[in-house]
C-alpha cells in the first residue's frame, strides 16, 4: 500500500519535522505501508503530487495550505475533492473542533458537561465586551485563545480572580487573538485530576485509551503551558483507579461522538468535585506524540503499533465507504496485537 505524508513546517522546524516523519515512515513500513514524506506550503504542490503519483492513503499533520490567492485551503477538503483516501476527520469536523467555543456549544446541546464559558471577539464593540464581562460572577475564570492548540497563548496570568483583572486581561489578549474563550476555572478544586483520552478507530470499532496528566513541578496556579510541554514538565501515565477509568471512558465516548471526529483524536478532560468536564478535543493531534503514546500503552500498543493502528482505522473507514479498493497489507495484521486488530476491523473489511 502506497502512503503519502505531508505537513507545512514552521520556520526553523524543517529538519526536526523531517526526522520525525522519517521515523514514522519506518514504523509504517513494519505494517506494509510504503509511505513517502514531503513538506509543502501551496495547494498547487499537493495537486501536482496527487496527479503525478499513486497514493492509496494520505496523511496530513496540518490543517491548511494556501492557494494561488494566498487564501487558506483545508487539506482534507483537497483530498476529498480529488477522491483521495485519507486518515482523519472531515474538513467540517476539523473546523468545528478547532474552535473551543463552537465545540462547547455542541457539547451543551448534547448534554455533555463542560465548564461554564463565554466567547469574546476582538471585532465586537468594547462596550459589549465590558457588559458581558461585568455579568460574570463565578470566579475564578481562565482566558484562552479560542482557536489555538498545544496551549499556545496560555500562562498563569490567564487565570483571573476578580472583575478588574478579568477586564484588563481580556483587553490585552484581544489585541493578540481575534476570539477568546472565557471559561470557569476548575484548577482550584481540591480533588482536581487532569486526563487526556486518545481515540483510535470509529464506532463501533474504536479504542478509547485514557492517561492521567500531571505536572512534575507544582505551580501556584495549575495551568499547563506550551513551555511545560516543550520542557517536559508534564507526565502522562495509565489511569490506576479502575472505577475512575471506567467512568472516564463512558463519559468521553459521547464527547467524541458529538464532535464527529474519526480515525484518531484526543480529548482533554478535567475531574473536579467528583464530576468530569470535557475541555477540548484535538482533532488532528501531532503524531508521534508523547501524550498520545502514553495513552496507547493502556492498549499495550508501542510506538510503531499505535501509528499503524491509526492508519488501519483510516484504511477500514475508507474501504467501508468505497473510497479505497486496496486491500489491507498482511503485515499490518502481524504488526498489531490480535485484540487490537480485531477491535478496529470487527472482521468487516476486505483484507488479505
Amino acid at each position: 500500500m502506497e502512503g503519502l505524508i505531508i505537513n507545512r513546517p514552521k520556520a526553523g522546524q524543517v529538519f526536526k519535522n523531517e526526522q520525525s516523519f522519517t521515523n514514522m515512515i519506518h514504523s509504517l513500513a513494519l505494517g506494509g505501508i510504503s509511505a513517502r514524506y514531503t513538506p509543502m506550503y501551496k495547494e498547487r504542490q499537493l495537486l501536482d503530487i496527487l496527479t503525478r503519483e499513486k497514493v492509496d492513503i494520505a496523511f496530513s499533520a496540518d490543517y491548511y495550505l494556501t492557494n494561488s490567492a494566498n487564501e487558506k485551503v483545508n487539506i482534507h477538503r483537497i483530498f476529498e475533492e480529488h477522491h483521495v483516501s485519507y486518515v482523519g476527520s472531515s474538513p467540517e469536523v476539523l473546523e468545528l473542533v478547532l474552535s473551543k467555543t463552537n465545540l462547547k456549544q455542541v457539547w451543551q446541546k448534547k448534554g455533555i458537561q463542560t465548564p461554564e464559558f463565554y466567547l469574546l471577539r476582538a471585532d465586537q464593540p468594547e462596550k459589549e465586551t465590558d457588559v458581558l464581562l461585568a455579568r460574570l460572577k463565578k470566579f475564578p475564570y481562565i482566558l484562552k485563545p479560542d482557536r489555538e492548540g498545544n496551549s499556545r497563548g496560555l500562562s498563569e496570568r490567564c487565570v483571573v480572580y476578580d472583575q478588574e483583572t478579568l477586564q484588563t486581561r481580556a483587553r490585552q489578549m484581544l489585541k493578540d487573538f481575534s476570539t477568546l474563550l472565557v471559561e470557569h476555572f476548575l484548577g482550584d478544586a481540591p480533588d482536581l485530576r487532569e486526563f487526556t483520552v486518545a481515540m483510535i478507530g470509529n464506532p463501533p470499532d474504536r479504542l478509547l485509551m485514557p492517561a492521567r496528566i500531571r505536572l512534575k513541578n507544582k505551580k501556584p496556579v495549575r495551568v499547563i503551558t506550551t513551555a511545560d510541554k516543550d520542557n517536559h514538565n508534564t507526565t502522562a501515565s495509565p489511569v490506576a483507579d479502575e472505577s475512575i477509568k471506567e467512568r472516564l471512558i463512558q463519559f468521553v465516548g459521547p464527547a467524541f461522538d458529538a464532535a464527529g471526529v474519526r480515525d484518531y483524536a484526543r480529548c482533554d478532560v478535567l475531574y473536579a468535585n467528583d464530576q468530569f468536564y470535557a475541555i477540548e478535543i484535538n482533532g488532528q493531534p501531532m503524531i508521534p506524540d508523547k501524550w498520545f503514546e502514553a495513552c496507547c500503552k493502556d492498549a499495550c500498543l508501542d510506538h510503531d503499533q499505535y501509528l499503524n493502528a491509526i492508519f488501519l482505522a483510516g484504511i477500514v473507514r475508507n474501504q467501508l465507504n468505497g473510497t479505497l479498493k486496496t486491500k489491507i497489507p498482511t503485515l499490518i495484521k502481524q504488526c498489531l496485537p490480535e485484540s487490537v486488530f480485531n477491535a478496529l476491523t470487527h472482521n468487516r473489511i476486505n483484507d488479505n
